[in-house]
């Protein structure tokens, strides 16, 4: 029993202080933006691929944006030393949509199964990390000039 107590100590606590460092959240309007532009995006991937009525995917919608937000809050996108550099963002942008993509798949397998349709799964998901790697750059202010994350002398 203390060999996998030691083991927890040793693995477990540098592994939460990581992911307790990597969370940041955005502003309220920043959120509140950000989160309508991911709806959108969901939307229209699931009225023009799915032909499904745009009442009937509100319900859907919003447990699939909160998720995709709380996927981008855990990769650390918002964090300051991230908005600073947009290869940066678009470096965090990209494992936050694994990690939504990750949790996503298999929520729509159990929760939704008429979304469960790969064409609806990849123009969601595509369109939605290109109009976050879009939006987001601008909404943060970085600098587009940088160089990738190069610092200025």
């Amino acid at each position: 029993m203390s060999h996998s107590s030691s083991f927890l100590n040793e693995v477990g606590k540098p592994l939460v202080r990581v992911v307790l460092r990597q969370i940041r959240f955005p502003t309220l309007l920043r959120g509140i933006f950000e989160g309508a532009v991911l709806g959108c995006v969901f939307l229209a991937a699931g009225h023009s691929v799915l032909g499904i009525a745009v009442r009937d995917l509100l319900s859907p919608m919003v447990p699939s944006v909160v998720l995709v937000l709380l996927s981008l809050v855990l990769s650390g996108v918002y964090r300051t030393d991230i908005t600073n550099s947009i290869m940066n963002i678009y470096v965090h942008a990209a494992y936050g949509f694994v990690l939504y993509a990750i949790a996503f798949v298999p929520l729509v397998l159990m929760t939704i199964p008429e979304l469960a349709n790969g064409r609806f799964l990849f123009f969601f998901l595509f369109f939605a990390f290109f109009a976050f790697s879009t939006v987001s750059p601008l909404m943060s202010g970085t600098d587009f000039l940088d160089g990738g994350g190069r610092r200025k002398n």
